[in-house]
């Protein structure tokens, strides 16, 4: 298989600076990133719907439910994710943590936290507008 002339200009390009977003709090991001959705929507883009798959082929809780002083729960997560484009294989490791008065909520935040992260820094792999750029200190893309 492999990819075609369009995508691979498409996958050269720079980044689009509107795209990038900056940390906020304490909690999250520590560096700019691209958001998840907008990576699965420049995925079907260039691939096509039908084009790519991403599976999460673990996940690992990293240590048991705490409570905090503020009567939350906080759990965190590690995943990795598998992206497959045109025979071409791509693993991203991430990190998720959920805080929340509910122990679901605080779960379900952590897990969807950890495979997004996986999942972008996967595609990060393919390139620049997957949020490759943002690991260049010079900001030549």
């Amino acid at each position: 298989m492999g990819l075609t002339e369009q995508q691979t200009e498409q996958l050269n390009a720079k980044l689009d600076p509107r795209h990038v977003k900056k940390p906020s709090g304490s909690f999250g991001p520590k560096g700019d990133y691209i958001e998840g959705w907008h990576a699965i929507a420049e995925a079907n883009r260039i691939f096509g719907f039908d084009g790519w798959a991403a599976e999460t082929v673990d996940l690992v809780e990293n240590h048991a439910p705490v409570t905090r002083q503020d009567g939350k729960f906080e759990v965190s997560f590690r995943a990795r994710v598998r992206v497959v484009v045109s025979g071409i294989t791509r693993d991203g490791v991430g990190f998720g943590s959920g805080f929340a008065k509910n122990i679901g909520d605080a779960y379900e935040g952590a897990i969807k936290e950890a495979e997004t992260d996986a999942f972008k820094r996967a595609m990060r792999t393919f390139g620049n507008v997957f949020g490759l750029a943002l690991y260049d200190k010079s900001q030549a893309n």
